[in-house]
């Protein structure tokens, strides 16, 4: 039952790139960024043919419930920011039942480093990098602009490169984990929904706090967290909309640059209404412009 939930839910290795003659970007498929457990984790990357040297970039981090879902999930997005003049890449990361919370944000953080490291080979400007998740991948998303290494959550193998991203765009994700302590409503599905986050939440968890808190981005929420853009939709069952409300109030009060665009859609709109995302892009795309090619915030800082 909690599959049918989630589907609304939503080192360098340059390969052959396919180029379509009709658009002026170019697309690597499969690029390797991780190794974990002997399974490659790869990417695909979408570059702007403009002859410019250096693109700001943008992580596309893909939903389903921390359960399933591909990289392709994002390819339209991937496209239209590469027609855009960023570079945008797609990512796989580990996801339930195998693997449990941190790991799929491991993945993301190394996902960022590894774009940093290898920002030569595909024109990318490494002081310029974003992130754009919907769901579960807005969770993450918003999680690569909360954290910083002084929060405990960084890859142990990661290499000497920041994860630090400067803006976040997040599409109806989950902002506080405690709410499916024990959900109300069409969510709960006799209990199968809060016995998955659990599982998800504290499989992995061996600190001393609580592991709900631990896995939330508004927890680490303060003036350090970089400029974010919040989309999410009243009628939304899955992820409440209030949830991104609290979360975004708390980010005006700390002084972060930020942003709610409300919708009167469910979950997933994007994908699941016509023309939803071709109406959400181009504010989508004017947020990305002031705080990655404009004079925006640099990334967040440790906090003191």
């Amino acid at each position: 039952m909690f599959a049918r939930v989630c589907v609304l839910i939503g080192m360098a290795c340059v390969l052959a790139p396919v180029s379509p003659a009709e658009d002026a970007y170019t697309v690597y498929q499969g690029v390797v960024y991780n190794h974990p457990a002997r399974k490659p984790l790869k990417l695909t990357i979408f570059t702007p043919d403009d002859g410019a040297a250096k693109h700001p970039a943008v992580l596309l981090i893909h939903g389903g419930g921390w359960l399933f879902g591909t990289r392709y999930q994002l390819d339209w997005y991937g496209r239209q920011l590469a027609r855009h003049g960023y570079v945008a890449a797609t990512l796989d990361y580990r996801m339930m039942p195998r693997y449990a919370f941190p790991d799929c944000l491991h993945d993301c953080k190394l996902g960022v480093m590894w774009l940093r490291s290898n920002a030569g080979a595909y024109g990318i400007d490494p002081e310029r990098i974003g992130a754009l998740g919907n769901s579960a991948g807005g969770h993450l998303a918003a999680l690569l602009a909360a954290t910083t290494p002084e929060d405990g959550l960084e890859p142990l193998s990661a290499p000497a490169v920041s994860s630090a991203i400067r803006t976040a765009v997040v599409l109806y994700g989950v902002s506080d984990m405690s709410y499916y302590r024990n959900p109300k409503g069409y969510i709960r599905f006799f209990g199968l929904t809060s016995r998955f986050i659990k599982n998800f939440v504290t499989r992995r968890y061996r600190g001393e706090g609580d592991a709900f808190d631990v896995a939330s981005p508004a927890h680490y929420a303060d003036e350090s967290m970089c400029p974010t853009l919040f989309i999410h939709g009243t009628e939304d069952n899955l992820v409440p909309y209030g949830q991104t409300v609290a979360f975004y109030g708390q980010l005006r009060r700390a002084g972060v640059p930020t942003r709610l665009i409300t919708v009167s859609h469910g979950h997933a709109f994007d994908f699941f209404v016509p023309g939803a995302r071709a109406r959400i892009f181009p504010e989508i795309l004017e947020f990305l412009d002031t705080h990655l090619k404009g004079t925006g915030s640099p990334p967040h800082q440790p906090r003191n």
